[in-house]
């Protein structure tokens, strides 16, 4: 929660870049990189500035068993590369630029599992743009341009029943996700259930598939642990979508059957500036 949105916070945002690139640097962790995102109900305190196009306070779905609440923040610090030690570091180095502006109410550290699987044992994020393609699905172009270059982003936490997971047998998890558990190939149209996870959320408008940037990690303890999903887009739009078509029984009675095995326990949606946009407030 912020507590000032005035000059100060503003002065520590516009600081990041920088700070992540030096420690990067001098840690020799060119993969090493950070985004700070900032939410609707404070973002104009923040900035000063109207915000940007589409940018709304995540709402909660539910129906029957199956819910996404609303957990919302004011502020998201994503840090991210392969070496855990590195991101500690960064870490440390950006929460003291926020001393005194925050209340830290939730700190994740999740982790790369077994090649890019989730804690299911399926690869995680097969479909995601790759090369070219990640900035063009995931960065504001022409349509809001006064925040060209930023991402609206949408978090998560899920919580695995890994107990009843184990439960099912190999065929019956290929069913639940639709990709085999080993080769991570999508099953064929006549073998793949509606209920299947990515039959849920690969989805067409207008002759085109929407697509997202997933981001997300496993992550916990022996006790709880689960999915930190994280979704970058030039639009919030195609997230809210999927998450609509996972969580609600559409005209045949199908939902997606993954939610029987996994639930959200957090949700929240913010807006990632470009480094041009932070550094004017320098």
């Amino acid at each position: 929660m912020v507590h000032d949105a005035g000059a100060a916070l503003r002065l520590a945002l516009a600081g990041f870049p920088a700070l992540s690139a030096a420690i990067a640097a001098d840690l020799g962790q060119p993969h090493l990189v950070s985004a700070v995102a900032v939410g609707c109900s404070v973002w104009e305190a923040v900035f000063g500035l109207p915000r940007p196009v589409g940018l709304v306070p995540f709402v909660a779905v539910a129906d029957g068993p199956r819910k996404a609440p609303s957990t919302p923040g004011d502020l998201f610090l994503h840090i991210h590369s392969p070496s855990h030690d590195a991101n500690f570091v960064l870490a440390r180095a950006l929460i003291a630029r926020l001393s005194g502006l925050v209340t830290l109410v939730e700190e994740i550290h999740a982790f790369r599992h077994m090649e890019g699987r989730d804690l299911t044992g399926f690869v995680d994020g097969t479909e995601n743009p790759q090369g070219d393609e990640r900035g063009a699905v995931a960065l504001v172009g022409g349509a809001d341009p006064h925040f060209a270059g930023g991402s609206h982003v949408s978090i998560q936490r899920y919580v695995h029943d890994m107990a009843r997971w184990a439960t099912q047998i190999p065929k019956a998890q290929e069913a639940i996700i639709g990709r085999t558990k080993d080769t991570d190939e999508e099953l064929d149209a006549h073998v793949k259930p509606p209920t299947a996870h990515i039959a849920r959320v690969v989805i067409e408008e207008d002759g085109h598939e929407l697509e997202i940037l997933r981001h997300g990690l496993p992550y916990g303890t022996t006790s709880e642990c689960g999915l930190y999903f994280i979704a970058y887009c030039k639009s919030a739009a195609p997230f809210r979508r999927m998450l609509e078509n996972m969580i609600k029984t559409d005209a045949q009675g199908h939902h997606d059957r993954l939610l029987d095995f996994t639930r959200a326990v957090t949700g929240a949606s913010f807006f990632a500036p470009s480094i041009g946009f932070l550094e004017r407030f320098k």
